[in-house]
């Protein structure tokens, strides 16, 4: 399975396969110190303010590490950064968001 990680809605008691999803996307969107009661959760921006190369390898072993930690129910095959395809304001802005490709763990039934 394949999720890019763009920001999208929170829908509360989602489940299955969508709820999956939504935790994948609230794990790689969250940074390092932004939840209360939990300020190792997610992952720790170190690449913020890095040099391009540098800091794309660096966020991509971020997220591998903080899913691996937060989301036992899958196994991440591998990990790509993708820029927006619709929205100018994201290029202008120079986002990326993160493309995951997984499966789900054995005995994992959603």
């Amino acid at each position: 399975m394949e999720l890019v990680a763009a920001p999208a809605p929170l829908v509360i008691g989602a489940t299955g396969l969508a709820g999956l999803q939504q935790c994948l996307r609230l794990i790689v969107s969250t940074v390092t110190h932004s939840v209360p009661l939990d300020r190792a959760f997610a992952t720790t921006g170190s690449f913020i303010d890095a040099p391009l190369p540098q800091a794309a390898a660096r966020h991509l072993a971020d997220l591998a590490e903080a899913i691996e930690r937060y989301e036992p129910r899958v196994k991440v095959i591998s990990l790509r950064l993708t820029e927006p395809e619709a929205k100018l304001e994201d290029l202008m802005e120079g986002r990326v968001f993160p493309v995951i490709r997984f499966e789900l763990k054995d005995g994992v039934v959603l």
